[in-house]
């Protein structure tokens, strides 16, 4: 059976004057995620992921948690979209 994760991005640099990147608690957020699936021996055959720096961050703070993940495949479309625009 495939399982798919959907996993958005951790807490970004809300109020900073790059809000494109984690902040301290939005990159551990993504370490304990890794933490989280390598503590249910969960493993990954594909990443799929956005552009952007937040995106980037949180794939490798789940890598550095789960101490492995495939480089990813980067895909624009992931990036942020107007929800109300597909409602």
């Amino acid at each position: 059976m495939t399982d798919i994760y959907l996993v958005r991005h951790g807490q970004a640099s809300f109020g900073k004057a790059n809000y494109d990147k984690l902040s301290p608690l939005g990159g551990q957020q993504a370490h304990w995620l890794g933490e989280y699936f390598k503590q249910r021996d969960i493993v990954f055959d594909e990443v799929l992921s956005g552009d952007m720096v937040r995106h980037h961050e949180t794939t490798q703070g789940i890598a550095n948690g789960l101490q492995y993940l495939p480089d990813p495949t980067v895909i624009s479309d992931l990036n942020e979209f107007n929800f109300q625009a597909v409602a």
